[in-house]
């Protein structure tokens, strides 16, 4: 920064250079693709603007310094390396992860915060992802993969706090500093399965407190809730004491004129095999101080940037590549573009994708049973990951990302017979709304139907019908209503259905949505394709949408509802149509 102006993406202070931390003696380990993937993602954006100053880029490095692992490595052009920037990464990142490190390139970057190391890199070696150099250049790194791994505990805790009219920033400051000084007085309650996470003495920790939960967990899909509960006396850590306890705390102030801001945020902190139960303390009481922080830091720029007091809504995210979760305050009153805006410099700040959606909110996990989610929950979703046991014939390429399984008879609708391409439609759907191209709900067989008529392509007696649609119509209404582009493969007969299957194979290796077939009077989709270059043989992944049963994801594998179909699957005396939904670009 060089004692220059600079502009921050994310907050209201700057910080000065510092000295290059000491040299470390000790083995780290780091994902250079990881970190060579994240300099070319934010080579992607353009800079803030286009002086002279703004060329240089740096860093900074996020890990577990127990053990010894790089988590993140964020890149950041100059400007952009400021104290409210770094504070801000850190209140989003796990509780268990921070700051380790700081990222020097081609000499000429500047330092900020306390790392134990910094990273010595050069243009070339991060363009070229050159691991071999990497490692010359820092010897204390091994190259390996971080593993995700252990359990997500998660609790809502619910704040108030009361601002002044004018003093609203300086009120929102104090606020967060004053909940976070209190956080050892919340106390995490699991009743099912008697667990107690509270205040009390390293000495005095149970060892290896939650073993039977967390091994061989996973953060995204295996979750303990707690109800977090906040004592109103000193000595939380004191058993004999009786101790009242709350659900909420109350931050006020007795001023005529104030703005109540209340906030639910998703307090979430990971659980790891071995893990006592003072590691588990620590990390909930880390994660509320971030939540509050983060939520400070929201309101206040949007305060600054005269939007006024924003309420937000908690979001915890997984990134494409992250192997720790995200944890985010989203403003839940801007506008469509404001919201954009937001999240294009989020996406610049933890060098995510410039050119696909990773921070929608229909994307976070839904962790909490009170979770927000814009798809109902009871689905099924990518029932395909729980085949087991097959053996691939050749290169297997298939759908990119979440989509729910809709088949016959869900949403309380008799649609046996004639409903497969609508479900196969919501099947395709619910794909654009999981990778975060839309928040709109996945529309009813009315309300598809609906669509074809404003379109003119169907009378308005159409609507609440039993009439079959196929794959023109299907266009039609993705057109419609997201403004989609369609690709068509068309068929004289199943045959011609296996020679397209390097077609198939390119598109899901290039837009990765599901496809819609229909033929033979039946509709399906096709998630996958296993292709056999030198044999030919081929074989499709088939969603069956005239599966009437449960969500029992047992019966749908096993009963080849979701399975490997071979070539004579289609039958050679009738056409098919396919619909290839082409997903948007440079979509944030």
């Amino acid at each position: 920064m060089s004692g220059s102006q600079t502009v921050s993406v994310i907050g209201y202070t700057k910080m000065a250079p510092q000295s290059p931390p000491a040299t470390v003696n000790e083995l780290w380990f780091i994902d250079t693709q990881a970190m060579f993937q994240n300099y070319a993602n934010l080579r992607s954006f353009s800079k803030s603007n286009s002086t002279e100053t703004q060329t240089t880029i740096g860093g900074v490095v996020f890990g577990r310094k127990a053990r010894k692992q790089v988590i993140h490595v964020f890149f950041a052009y100059a400007e952009d390396l400021t104290e409210s920037n770094l504070q801000f990464l850190e209140s989003s990142l796990s509780s268990d992860i921070e700051l380790v490190g700081n990222v020097n390139i081609d000499g000429q970057s500047t330092l900020i915060g306390n790392g134990t190391f910094t990273l010595q890199l050069s243009s070339k070696m991060l363009e070229n992802k050159n691991t071999s150099e990497f490692l010359d250049q820092n010897v204390i790194f091994n190259n390996d993969h971080i593993s995700m791994e252990g359990a997500s505990c998660v609790s809502k805790v619910g704040f108030e706090w009361s601002l002044r009219a004018g003093r609203e920033q300086e009120d929102v400051k104090s606020a967060a500093e004053r909940l976070s000084m209190a956080s050892f007085r919340f106390s995490y309650l699991n009743a099912e399965h008697e667990l107690v996470i509270r205040e009390h003495k390293p000495e005095t920790a149970k060892q290896k407190y939650m073993d039977k939960f967390t091994k061989g967990a996973l953060p995204y899909k295996d979750v303990i809730e707690f109800t977090a509960m906040q004592s109103l006396t000193r000595d939380t850590s004191n058993d004999t004491e009786d101790q009242k306890l709350v659900p909420t705390v109350k931050v006020t102030k007795d001023n005529k004129h104030f703005t109540r801001l209340v906030t639910i945020g998703e307090v979430v902190f990971p659980a790891y095999f071995g893990d006592s139960s003072f590691d588990l303390y620590k990390r909930a009481r880390e994660a509320l101080n971030r939540r509050a922080n983060n939520t400070m830091m929201v309101t206040v720029n949007g305060i600054r940037s005269g939007r006024g007091v924003t309420t937000t809504t908690s979001a915890t995210y997984l990134p494409p590549g992250w192997v720790s979760l995200l944890h985010l305050q989203l403003p839940s009153k801007w506008t469509e573009n404001e919201k954009r805006n937001y999240r294009i410099r989020l996406h610049k700040l933890f060098n995510l994708s410039s050119s696909k959606p990773c921070l929608r909110l229909s994307q976070s996990l839904p962790l909490h049973s009170e979770s927000v989610r814009l798809t109902n929950k009871k689905l099924i979703r990518e029932p395909h990951l729980s085949i087991s046991n097959y053996q691939p014939a050749g290169v297997v390429t298939a759908v990119k990302g979440p989509y729910n399984y809709h088949h016959y008879m869900q949403d309380g609708i008799d649609d046996s017979g004639w409903g497969c391409a609508y479900r196969s439609f919501q099947t395709i759907w619910s794909w654009f709304i999981l990778n975060g191209y839309t928040d709109k709900p996945v529309p009813s067989h009315r309300d598809i139907q609906q669509a074809l008529v404003n379109i003119g392509d169907k009378e308005q007696k159409f609507v609440g019908s039993r009439q079959w649609i196929g794959s023109t119509e299907i266009s039609y209404v993705l057109n419609e209503l997201l403004k989609l582009e369609c690709r068509f493969i068309a068929t004289n007969s199943g045959a011609e259905v296996v020679e397209r299957a390097r077609e198939l194979a390119r598109h899901f290796e290039t837009s990765g949505t599901p496809v819609m077939i229909g033929g033979n009077m039946l509709a399906h989709t096709i998630l996958g394709v296993d292709f056999n270059e030198m044999t030919g043989e081929t074989k499709f992944l088939i969603l069956d949408p005239h599966y009437t049963g449960s969500e029992d994801i047992k019966t749908i594998t096993s009963k080849g509802w979701c399975a490997w179909k071979p070539a004579s699957f289609w039958s050679a005396d009738h056409f098919y149509n396919m619909v290839l939904a082409q997903p948007p670009t440079d979509t944030i």
